[in-house]
């Protein structure tokens, strides 16, 4: 598996009120109970994979300090299947690297988004998945949006990134008309889709 670089719309109220709160009880005062029950829920909307693996495994740690690798991994599942939204015609995840070839050319701040010339600014999280831990700000998310609106879709050679460049205006959409939603930006192995919530 390789390390891919995505734009994701992240819901930074479902991970202050939620995710966060749940992995650091369990981080913290070694108590898993929260954890689980985010599992649980997303167990319920998609009941595939290995959710339930998870579950028994962890349920039964209380009173007991998790390895780093444990809340990494929980991390991995948690934070993509309740923080990306999902919404009818929208992927929250964006794989930017696809789309660096033509809109790096188009886009200053893209550009330098991912040549790491540009660092979100907003908050630091607590617990990332992949390697991303910061999100952007309002202002970042407005600037971005405004340069991006100005971009004609892809023609020629690069029109097959019509979709992923739809894609990515719906995202920056959400995430400026949403005042709980952000973007983030991180690297993650190519894997299968996180059973998400509703």
């Amino acid at each position: 598996m390789e390390n891919r670089t995505f734009i994701c719309l992240f819901d930074l109220k479902a991970y202050d009120d939620h995710v966060a709160p749940a992995l650091r009880r369990y981080t913290h005062d070694f108590d898993p109970a929260s954890v689980v029950a985010l599992l649980e829920q997303m167990d319920k909307v998609n009941p595939e994979g290995d959710l339930k693996h998870w579950i028994d495994s962890i349920r039964p740690d209380k009173g007991y300090k998790p390895s780093e690798q444990t809340v990494r991994e929980l991390s991995e599942i948690v934070i993509p299947g309740r923080c990306l939204p999902r919404e009818p015609g929208l992927n929250p995840q964006q794989n930017a690297d696809i789309l660096l070839p033509w809109l790096g050319e188009q886009s200053e701040w893209f550009a330098d988004l991912m040549d790491d010339g540009e660092e979100l600014a907003g908050a630091r999280l607590e617990f990332g998945f992949g390697n991303g831990r910061l999100v952007a700000t309002r202002e970042q998310i407005a600037q971005f949006q405004a340069e991006v609106s100005q971009i004609p879709a892809p023609e020629g050679p690069w029109e097959k990134l019509g979709a992923d460049f739809s894609n990515l205006k719906r995202i920056l959409a959400r995430a400026s008309a949403e005042t709980s939603y952000t973007l983030l930006k991180t690297a993650v192995e190519q894997v299968e889709p996180v059973p998400q919530h509703q």
